[in-house]
Parts: structure tokens; C-alpha cells; sequence
């Protein structure tokens, strides 16, 4: 619903501004508005974003790789008004009755109906609990970065499947 008002290009009501490139960004990675927000070039490496503890809701590094169609949306992030932002986006994509956070559900929920594993997803989304929590989080130290980029090369794939359904 939300992703389909933005799309992942410049078509939709997600305007071209730093709230429509977060929201954007938010659709294409499932990472959290206030640390999708906060992005800044020092953070992107090749083809990874990696947030800083002091950034990251848990106080953890977090670096995740973002698909190519993401690349042009990286720049010039620092926002505030997301509220009355998202008004103007419900009012222009005549959608209503979401929240932002919706679509870091919609990310996580649609990754594991493409066949993503947990664990994979809870890489992602930067979760220490579940699958990595308790002694597990301990001892697991692998990164999954193979299968987060597998994950995220998926996702774009069904995203521009969405877009050209519509």
C-alpha cells in the first residue's frame, strides 16, 4: 500500500525532497526512521551503510547492505516534520492509516514470504533478540552479509515486479 505511493523511483507521491528519499530508503531497507534519517556519506561504503552506536536504536554498530536502486537517495537525509510530511504524502498518495514503521514491518513480513530466514531478516533490522539473543548472541559472531545482500537483491527484485504489475 505505502510502497505503492512512493515506489522506488521517481514515479508516486513520495516527493523528491529528504523526506521522500528517507521514506524511499525506508521501503528499499526496512531500517528504522530515526536511523534511516541520520545517514550521512561517512556511513556508506561501496554498496553498505554502516551505523554508528550512537545511532542505532540497540547501542550497536550496524552495517547492512542496500540494494543499487537506493543509491540515489543516500544524499542529503538530515530531516524533521516527518508528521506533517506524512500528512501531505497520505493526502497526495490518497493512502492513509499507516505509519512509517509500517513499512519496516512490511520489509520484514515480505522477506520471510520470499523465503528469507529469520535469522537473515533479524540481521537486517539490526534485532538482538530473537534468533540472537541469550548465549547465542554471544557466541554467533558471523555476519550473514552473504545472505543479507542475497536477502536485499530479492526484495528489489519483487519491488520492481510490484511496480511493473501496476
Amino acid at each position: 500500500m505505502a510502497a505503492m505511493a512512493c515506489g522506488s523511483g521517481s514515479i508516486g507521491a513520495c516527493p523528491d525532497d529528504p523526506f521522500g528519499r528517507i521514506v524511499k530508503l525506508l521501503i528499499l531497507c526496512g531500517q528504522r526512521v530515526g536511523e534511516t534519517s541520520q545517514i550521512t556519506p561517512t556511513m556508506i561504503v561501496d554498496d553498505t551503510v554502516t551505523l554508528p552506536t550512537v545511532t542505532t536504536k540497540n547501542g550497536r554498530e550496524h552495517t547492512f547492505p542496500f540494494p543499487k536502486s537506493a543509491k540515489p537517495f543516500l544524499d542529503h537525509l538530515s530531516y524533521n516534520g516527518f508528521s506533517k510530511a506524512k500528512a501531505r504524502l497520505d493526502t497526495a498518495s490518497g493512502v492513509s492509516g499507516w505509519t512509517l514503521h509500517d513499512l519496516r514491518r512490511t520489509f520484514a513480513s515480505k522477506l520471510a514470504a520470499l523465503g528469507v530466514s529469520l535469522p537473515v531478516i533479524e540481521k537486517l533490522l539490526n534485532h538482538v533478540s530473537g534468533s540472537f539473543s541469550g548465549v547465542v548472541g554471544v557466541y554467533q559472531r558471523y555476519d550473514f552479509m552473504p545472505e543479507m545482500r542475497n536477502a536485499i537483491d530479492r526484495w528489489e527484485t519483487e519491488l520492481q515486479r510490484i511496480l511493473r504489475a501496476r
